[in-house]
Parts: structure tokens; C-alpha cells; sequence
């Protein structure tokens, strides 16, 4: 048995879970048959229950709950509303679908291939199920009914419109199309796949439309792959349908469902590469078109239907304190096949943001919007085709702008059900240039330790070379003085020579204590400490040769 997991439509309409169970013994269908039904739907919990045939058609045996339908007043408008139901499926649903799609499986008997309407009381959370014949079966034996099955919520076909039964109908007769067309495929895929022929069927059924965007409204995080049943997946696949349809023809999801591949990611792929198209881009528009929805920017950022005319997704928010003075740093995760829809509001004055993405994770460009204060959206992308780091300058948040969104998404390089990374960090321009100066005092600090310590080694260096150069100076035995002329006043100026520059810049090696010779002493002896006389007596002569 292979079980797809029930399925659920918004609001009080939803649909059902696909089946595949043995196909049945009995001969022919009879006025009265005994449905097993599923219990986790049925709203008294049954697992088989008895009906009643309630109509004959060209392509229907319509059954129906025995009990409930004894117990039901109108029935006159509800054999009404069956009777337009498959009226409507006869004359425009099924030759729209199964024209375009192809045909659903035949096991039928006796050449019979009517298909069977189970119209059963299920819970008000359902609408629907399908069960479809496993004619490779080994258990025909033990079962009591043949044909292919949908069940439909009898309580609800009370209460909606004809065109939402329709849409309904459309939706679980398509999974018998899909599955016999593509066997073995993703849930999301015929999911994706029977709400494209509700929207065929009832195009204009604003309600469900509504419904399905109001499924989607709050999603933070968007996985195509993924399916848990749950109102954001409806409204994810219907949305998309609904963008494809617009954006390109029927022709192309009919070369996807016809596609050789077993997958339906593949197949969309496949044959939207055929058609020189990228799938991973189409997906990547798409999400754009559900935070700007703005046809300005472009066809492939906006829904043209005017039910979604202002129709925008509301993504995870961080928010900014409102100063002119701050910063915010994230990192995330993200799979394949799946985006991240973020946004950032708040601060004040120009703003830095900044995405860092790790090298093996394969994100190839995100795109950001910048929503001003009037509304405004602005599209740009962040490539990182040859760096891993890119940045961009928001001008004015809080006067200007009021938010700028980013979509990260990892499509096809990524691989399956790995966990991938990302972080991003927003800076203000204020707080960048606080940074800044803060790096600049500091680096100002160091050059000038960085001189004193090139004094001290330029000293060292001097008197090493004057030791080389001179080894009979390497001590002075003797006083000098100004107006003296001898060899020691030769080593004397070679000394203060290669000290620093201020200590005696003229750098002349005479041999004569002249007044330059007598200045270079006195700063010699200043920075030094002595009394500065300018005499080269036994205090600054031993000084200088401890130096040496």
C-alpha cells in the first residue's frame, strides 16, 4: 500500500489523501455497496460503510452514505448540486484535463471505465480522498469493491459553491491522471500538479485563490520539495502553479507531467531547459514576485491576477534600534531547493549590509530589495560569482527607506538534505566611522612607537657601525673640547653622525670641535640627561662608551 499522507485544503475546503489499495472482486457495481473508507477521516471514525447508488453517468457511479442521505432534508437541491457537479465534469472538466494531461488508468470491469464518486461525511477538516486499483494485487480476493475511487465530503457539498466543487472534483481527479502518467514521482509534484488543473478548471475562483495566498502569507522559510500537509504547502504549489501559468503556457507542465523522468524535479528541469529556460532562476523570480509583486520591475516579479494585485509575503523581520549608532550580526542555515525570506527595519541614517558565504556553500547570487518609505521597491542582487563576501549601502533608513529584504536560495548544486550556511552583518555608517577612528587612533599609536623603536635600532646600527669602521674609537681616553683639533674629535662627530637626524644633521667629520660639533654635543647631552655644557668631559665621555 503506498500512502501519500492525507492532504489538507484551507479554510473548510481541503483534500484528501492518495491511496493505492487491491483492486476489488465483485462482478458488476450493485444498487447498494459496502465502501472500506479511511477512519482517521470519516467522521464517525467507521472504516467501511454501507451506501446507496444515487446516480449513473457517462463517467460516474455516484454513491453515497446510506444513513446520512436518509437523514438529509434537502435532497432535491442536493441531487441539484451532484447533478451539475459531474454535469460539469462530463462536458468541460474532464475533456479540458485529459486533452491537455492524457488519461487516468482504466481497471474498471467489464470494459466498464466509469469512475466512482463516494460522497461520505468526513471531518470538517477534509474535503476529499482518492483510491486508486492496484491491479498487480495479490489480495483482490479480500476486498468487496472495484473502480477507481474518489471520496468527496458530503456535508460540504451542501454549503460551497458549484465552482468550488468543481475545483475540488478537478483537484482529486487529476492525481488519478498524474500518478498514471508518472508513477513514483514527489508528493509536492502532484500536489503541484492537481492544483494547475483546479486553477484550469475554475480560473477565476477568487475564494480559493484568497485561501491558498493566505496559506503562504507568513513563511519565513520556503522549501519546494518538502511536504507536511500543511496550509503554507497548498498555498506554496498553488502559487506556483499560478505563476507559471502566467508566465509561460499549459504546454510546458504538460511536457513536465509527460517527461521520461520518474522525478518531478527533474522533469521541470529537464524541460525547462529544453525550452532554454533555468528552473532554478524561474524559482528564484517567483520568490521575488512574492516580496515586491511590483510588474514595474519587470513580468517575472509580479502576479498578474488582480485577486494578489497587493498581495506581498511577510518574511522572518530582525529590527534595528532607531539610533543613529548600530549593528546586528546573523548566521543561518539553509537546505537545497529551500530560500530564506528575511528583512530588515528600523535604524537610522545610511546603512552598511554585508553577506559572507563560506566556500562550499553553493549560493550563487541573492537578490535584496530596498523598500522605501513611500513603498517603493528596488531590486538588485548580490553576486558571488568571484567573491564570497559582497556588501551593499542603504542610504537613509528611517528618512528614505524603511526596509530592505534578501532572499537566500539553494537550488540545484546544492546537495540533497545537507544543511548549508550563510551570515550577514548590517553596520551604521556612524558606528563604521566610530570603528574607523577607533583603528586609525590605534594604528597613529603604533606608528609612533614603531619610530621610536627604528630610533633605538638606527642608534644601535650607528654605533655598531662606527665600532666596524673605526675600532680605534671604540673608547675615548681622552676630554675635548670646543676649538680643539685631534683624531677623538674625528670619532667624536662619527658618533653623533649616526644618531638621529636632529642630534647633529650636518654629519661633517673634520676632526675640529667647531660650534656645529659644540650644538651636537649640548642636544646629545640634553637627551641624555647631563648638564648641557657642550664640554665632551668624563661624564658624557663615559656615557658614550658604555654605548659603545
Amino acid at each position: 500500500m503506498l500512502n501519500l499522507k492525507r492532504k489538507r485544503f484551507i479554510s473548510v475546503f481541503f483534500v484528501g489523501i492518495i491511496f493505492f489499495i487491491p483492486a476489488f472482486s465483485q462482478a458488476a457495481w450493485s444498487n447498494f455497496e459496502s465502501f472500506f473508507i479511511e477512519s482517521d477521516y470519516d467522521l464517525y471514525g467507521r472504516n467501511q460503510m454501507e451506501t446507496q447508488l444515487l446516480k449513473t453517468t457517462n463517467q460516474f457511479y455516484v454513491y453515497i452514505d446510506a444513513q446520512w442521505y436518509e437523514n438529509l432534508i434537502e435532497k432535491q437541491e442536493f441531487n441539484n448540486k451532484i447533478y451539475n457537479l459531474v454535469t460539469n465534469f462530463e462536458y468541460k472538466t474532464y475533456p479540458l484535463l485529459t486533452n491537455l494531461f492524457g488519461y487516468e488508468d482504466i481497471p474498471g470491469i467489464d470494459n466498464d471505465s466509469r469512475l466512482v464518486l463516494v460522497l461520505e461525511p468526513l471531518k470538517n477538516t477534509f474535503g476529499g480522498y482518492v483510491r486508486i486499483v492496484d491491479k498487480d494485487s495479490q489480495e483482490v480476493a479480500n476486498y468487496s469493491n472495484e473502480g477507481q475511487i474518489i471520496y468527496l465530503n458530503s456535508d460540504l457539498i451542501v454549503k460551497p459553491s458549484i465552482e468550488i466543487l468543481n475545483y475540488q472534483l478537478a483537484h482529486e481527479f487529476m492525481h488519478l491522471v498524474s500518478l498514471n502518467q508518472k508513477l513514483g514521482a514527489e508528493t509536492w509534484f502532484y500536489e503541484f500538479i492537481s492544483e494547475f488543473a483546479g486553477q484550469l478548471v475554475e480560473p477565476n475562483l477568487n475564494a480559493v485563490i484568497q485561501q491558498r495566498a493566505q496559506g503562504l502569507l507568513y513563511s519565513t522559510e520556503i522549501n519546494l520539495i518538502n511536504w507536511n500537509n500543511s496550509d503554507k504547502d497548498y498555498g506554496r504549489v498553488y502559487l506556483l502553479g499560478l505563476y507559471l501559468k502566467e508566465q509561460f503556457n499549459n504546454e510546458i507542465i504538460k511536457e513536465v507531467l509527460e517527461h521520461p523522468s520518474e522525478s518531478g524535479l527533474i522533469s521541470f528541469i529537464e524541460v525547462f531547459k529544453k525550452n532554454q529556460l533555468d528552473f532554478e532562476q524561474v524559482l528564484l523570480n517567483w520568490l521575488i514576485a512574492n516580496i515586491v509583486n511590483d510588474c514595474s520591475l519587470g513580468k517575472e516579479y509580479c502576479y498578474e491576477n488582480p485577486v494578489l494585485k497587493n498581495y506581498s509575503i511577510f518574511p522572518y523581520s530582525y529590527y534595528m534600534p532607531d539610533q543613529k549608532k548600530g549593528s546586528l550580526a546573523v548566521a543561518n542555515s539553509i537546505k537545497p531547493w529551500s530560500a530564506n525570506l528575511q528583512r530588515i527595519n528600523g535604524g537610522q541614517g545610511d546603512m552598511k549590509l554585508k553577506f559572507t558565504i563560506p566556500k562550499e556553500t553553493p549560493i550563487r547570487k541573492i537578490p535584496y530589495i530596498i523598500e522605501s518609505i513611500d513603498n517603493k521597491k528596488t531590486l538588485g542582487f548580490f553576486d558571488f560569482s568571484n567573491s564570497n563576501i559582497q556588501e551593499v549601502i542603504i542610504k537613509g533608513m528611517g528618512s528614505e527607506n524603511r526596509a530592505i529584504y534578501f532572499i537566500p536560495f539553494i537550488g540545484l548544486p546544492g546537495e540533497q538534505d545537507k544543511t548549508y550556511y550563510y551570515s550577514w552583518e548590517i553596520n551604521s555608517i556612524e558606528s563604521i566611522k566610530e570603528q574607523e577612528q577607533v583603528i586609525i587612533q590605534g594604528l597613529l599609536k603604533r606608528i609612533e612607537e614603531l619610530k621610536k623603536e627604528i630610533a633605538v635600532l638606527e642608534t644601535q646600527l650607528a654605533r655598531q657601525q662606527a665600532y666596524e669602521e673605526n675600532l680605534y674609537c671604540s673608547v675615548f681616553s681622552q676630554d675635548l673640547y670646543y676649538g680643539m683639533r685631534a683624531e677623538q674629535v674625528k670619532c667624536l662627530q662619527q658618533f653623533l653622525a649616526r644618531l638621529d637626524n636632529d642630534v647633529y644633521p650636518e654629519k661633517l667629520i673634520t676632526g675640529y670641535y667647531g660650534p656645529l660639533t659644540l650644538a651636537a654635543v649640548k642636544r646629545y647631552q640634553s637627551y641624555n640627561g647631563i648638564n648641557t655644557t657642550g664640554y665632551f668631559g668624563p661624564i658624557t665621555r663615559n656615557m658614550v662608551n658604555k654605548s659603545l
